[in-house]
């Protein structure tokens, strides 16, 4: 999730000047090494100048050559389930062809950040409301279809439950709190970060929870959302007939 080995700091340097120009490469200062790298990306810490002035910022890196090595990786996937389902027809009901191809769909959409900055600024638009949840706001002149950069999260990371506990975090309430915005987000605006892991979501002291990594989005539409709607409203007066 976060603990891969990172690139170089040199490299990341070099991707963000060939990805942003001069003018816009100048404007960050203080890069850091490496804070967090995952299996597509690495972030650093770092600060840019802005018009309202300096701000803290985290910059996510897409790996060198990843997307080539995802593609071939793929391809031998493709390969494997064609062989499969040709010489065991009882496996076309499981659709392996249909699921890899929805993989690469994914990833390949994964792999441009400039969905993932788009989607991030829909959120931050949709719960900028919502007390107690915070969507970090996108820098558009360091994003690119390589880099995002987006606020620096100053929090908990949701997994180190004694940290939270030592800072006198209510753990049960932060608990509710994040089934309770996923289903607001899911139903109010049909629209959900759909990759809540314990590796993209952080509290900070004040007990307010922040996602990361915008890369995975759910959409609904407003028939499915009704229909959700109805089965979580079966569940909780306990009609499973309804459900």
């Amino acid at each position: 999730q976060d603990k891969l080995p990172p690139f170089d700091l040199a490299v990341a340097k070099n991707i963000l000047k060939k990805e942003l120009g001069k003018e816009s490469f100048d404007q960050i200062t203080n890069i850091s090494n490496p804070v967090a790298a995952a299996s597509i990306a690495q972030v650093h810490f770092a600060n840019i100048e802005t018009l309202e002035g300096k701000k803290d910022v985290a910059i996510k890196i897409l790996r060198p050559n990843v997307e080539k090595i995802f593609n071939e990786e793929l391809d031998a996937l493709m390969f494997l389930a064609y062989i499969v389902e040709s010489l065991i027809k009882k496996t076309k009901r499981l659709k392996l062809i249909e699921i890899v191809q929805l993989l690469r769909e994914i990833t390949n959409v994964e792999m441009d950040f400039r969905f993932e900055a788009a989607a991030a600024n829909e959120l931050y638009e949709n719960t900028k409301n919502d007390l107690g949840f915070n969507v970090p706001k996108i820098y558009w002149n360091q994003t690119s279809k390589k880099t995002l950069c987006l606020d620096r999260v100053d929090g908990i990371p949701i997994r180190e439950i004694e940290n939270l506990k030592s800072q006198n975090i209510d753990t049960k309430k932060i608990a509710e709190n994040i089934i309770q915005y996923f289903l607001k987000h899911a139903i109010r605006d049909g629209f959900f970060h759909a990759d809540m892991h314990q590796g993209n979501l952080f509290v900070t002291k004040d007990g307010i929870i922040i996602p990361v990594d915008f890369g995975i989005m759910g959409r609904l539409d407003k028939k499915n959302r009704k229909y959700l709607a109805d089965i979580l409203y079966g569940f909780i007066k306990r009609d499973y007939k309804k459900v």
